[in-house]
């Protein structure tokens, strides 16, 4: 575990609340926690979503992840990811746009100081060419999350960077996600979750024209022994439907997230 002073986690944080994704193309909706570490398991996850809306490009987006990861240390997790996306607005198929390298950073102790605080940052190598060309992504910012009685609150403040021949904004782009979720029962627990995108610091578009999703989502966890599978690792899995607050967002948007957790 690395263990900060408060001063240094500030150090580390503060920069990134004041300068800190989700794109519309690359969806993976789920809110980083600092506590996934998961040091000694081998993790398997999909993330998915689809976007429901009678506008032509803006319903019918779908993206899919496959991601494999593990914990290098007890404070650092490592993943690697496979993002599927199409795109509706040109008629796009469901492709292999990006493959990523994700790494979480455990900053503080649980309980240590008034919230827990990580850091997160991720590579995207554009796996796209011709007419779908992608920039490559740099996207990092602090993850933070907070214990009030049975509930738990997560919120991540990210930056996007693009980066590449392929870059359609030079500037670094703003998105935030927040959980709140109430620890009713661990295979069952009821959420309510923020997604949203500013778009480029310093000029980004009135709020109307900015990407804002919130809604409810159901999150649980099964170990698998209690299924009589023996020691075969955790189940966590989570549902949701997301209702657009702007005028840019799609009506609703589904999300579902399925991962496996295997000791070894």
């Amino acid at each position: 575990m690395i263990r900060l002073p408060l001063g240094l986690t500030a150090t580390l944080v503060l920069p990134a609340l004041v300068l800190t994704p989700w794109h519309a193309a690359h969806a993976d909706f789920h809110v980083e926690s600092p506590y996934e570490i998961d040091l000694g398991e081998l993790e398997i996850e999909h993330n998915g979503s689809d976007s429901v809306d009678p506008r032509a490009g803006v319903g019918g987006q779908q993206s899919y992840t496959m991601e494999f990861g593990t914990g290098l240390t007890s404070w650092w997790h490592s993943e690697i990811e496979f993002g599927f996306d199409n795109d509706p607005s040109n008629g796009q198929p469901t492709l292999l746009t990006q493959v990523v390298t994700e790494n979480t950073f455990e900053l503080t102790e649980p309980g240590e100081y008034f919230a827990d605080f990580g850091f997160y940052i991720e590579y995207g190598q554009s796996t796209t060419h011709g007419s779908a060309a992608a920039s490559n992504e740099l996207t990092f910012g602090p993850l933070i999350a907070k214990d009030i009685g049975p509930t738990t609150h997560t919120v991540n403040l990210f930056l996007t960077r693009e980066v590449g021949p392929d870059q359609t904004t030079h500037g670094l782009d703003f998105t935030f996600a927040w959980q709140s979720r109430w620890n009713l029962w661990a295979p069952l627990s009821p959420a309510i979750e923020i997604y949203g995108d500013t778009g480029v610091l310093g000029d980004a578009p009135r709020l109307s024209q900015q990407q804002l999703i919130v809604g409810p989502v159901a999150v649980g966890s099964l170990n698998l022994h209690d299924l009589g599978l023996g020691n075969a690792g955790k189940l966590k899995y989570e549902l949701g439907w997301l209702f657009g607050a702007t005028a840019a967002s799609p009506a609703g948007t589904l999300r579902w997230r399925v991962e496996l957790e295997i000791p070894f």
